[in-house]
């Protein structure tokens, strides 16, 4: 049995066998899902392209099919990250389940456990959400054209498809294939979606459960009232306690270098493509004749956008929080009750704990809540020029 099937981890390990990149699965299991998943939502993508490109000169066709098409390259970029930082992906769950077996009881496991549970909770309400807003955009034409039919009235109800394609294709010959490429093809993108995402989400929660172990060891340095200047090492608790407290704290800064360098590309290309698309999505609701069901198709597209990113952000504003806290424990604890060899330590650590831990996009842009109102900003303006085209 694998350590990762417990209740904490076994939601992101399946949600990534499901697509194929679960770094420890067979390669032969890993292969197939990933052909499956590659074909349904390739083949999705490329009929859309396909009705883009037919209507380029249709600003209605453009907008209706930019929109997917936009998120849907967000989505393979998170996939082709995360098939590039494999052995990456891999060293983090590996440190991960090492820090488990250095830790299997005492308060420190209990720290892990607690933040363990809270990945479990975030990646439940992450999927939940996105795999709702995923239905409602998939499903959207059957429903609504089933709802008129069953109505007791003499208004007739066409529900557009999914994406622009009725000027290459016959619809009515092709529409029921069409529809079950459409579902799956989502299906697959959304899946993509939320297990690459939970796979940051779990590193982020673990990378916060080292931090709070740290501080909880250093709070619990006691001191003498009587200080011993210079003591016996052996006889120096409190020396000891620093001194595993700094190994800890490398290991947790280089955990996340590691979760920060694996992201760092694709977090900058996920920003732009976020403002395009949401920009693309409002627009459409004002530049396009707009139906019930591509309103709720709009909405559930933005709505899915707006947590997608809300939720990076505050993963990553999770650890310049909990990295920031070290600094501050060190401030409060009994450094005056301690031997002078002890100070020194907490001296040169503090130095670097005055240094927070940051995911940054492209090495250069801070992701973090503060920095997620400018994103909205940006958005916005992209949005007031499209709808100045109109």
């Amino acid at each position: 049995m694998s350590f990762y099937d417990n209740r904490y981890y076994y939601i992101n390990k399946t949600l990534l066998s499901l697509i194929g990149i679960w770094p420890f699965q067979s390669r032969l299991e890993g292969n197939i899902m990933l052909i499956i998943t590659l074909f349904s939502s390739c083949s999705y993508t490329v009929l859309q392209l396909w009705g883009l490109i037919a209507g380029i000169r249709n600003l209605s066709i453009v907008m209706e099919n930019a929109s997917p098409l936009l998120i849907n390259s967000i989505i393979f970029m998170k996939l082709i990250n995360c098939l590039y930082n494999t052995n990456k992906m891999k060293d983090l769950l590996e440190h991960i389940e090492e820090t488990w077996k250095r830790t299997q009881i005492g308060p420190e496991n209990k720290i892990l456990q607690n933040y363990a549970e809270q990945n479990r909770i975030l990646i439940i309400r992450y999927a939940s959400i996105i795999y709702i807003c995923g239905i409602f955009y998939s499903t959207m034409p059957l429903v609504i054209g089933g709802l008129y039919s069953l109505l007791p009235t003499n208004e007739t109800y066409t529900a557009r498809f999914l994406y622009r394609v009725e000027h290459v294709l016959d619809m009515d010959k092709y529409f029921n294939l069409l529809m079950l490429d459409g579902v799956l093809g989502i299906f697959f993108v959304v899946s993509i979606w939320i297990a690459t995402d939970g796979m940051f989400i779990l590193c982020t929660q673990h990378v916060c459960a080292l931090f709070e172990g740290i501080r909880y060891n250093i709070e619990r340095i006691q001191g003498t009232d009587f200080v011993i200047v210079e003591p016996n090492i052996a006889d120096d608790e409190a020396y000891h306690v620093i001194i595993s407290c700094i190994k800890s704290y490398k290991h947790a800064l280089k955990f996340s270098e590691l979760l920060s360098s694996a992201y760092a590309t694709h977090f900058l290309f996920v920003l732009g493509n976020v403002v395009i698309a949401g920009s693309f999505c409002a627009a459409e609701l004002i530049m396009v004749d707009t139906q019930l069901d591509e309103i709720i198709r709009i909405l559930s597209c933005n709505t899915a956008l707006l947590l997608h990113i809300f939720y990076l952000s505050l993963m990553s504003q999770q650890i310049i929080d909990h990295s920031s806290k070290f600094q501050e424990v060190i401030y409060n604890c009994n450094w005056y009750k301690i031997s002078l060899r002890s100070k020194k330590l907490l001296r040169f650590t503090l130095l670097r704990a005055s240094k927070p831990c940051k995911i940054k996009a492209g090495k250069m842009y801070v992701m973090s809540m503060e920095n997620l109102s400018s994103i909205l900003q940006v958005s916005i303006s992209y949005f007031a020029m499209l709808t100045s085209l109109q």
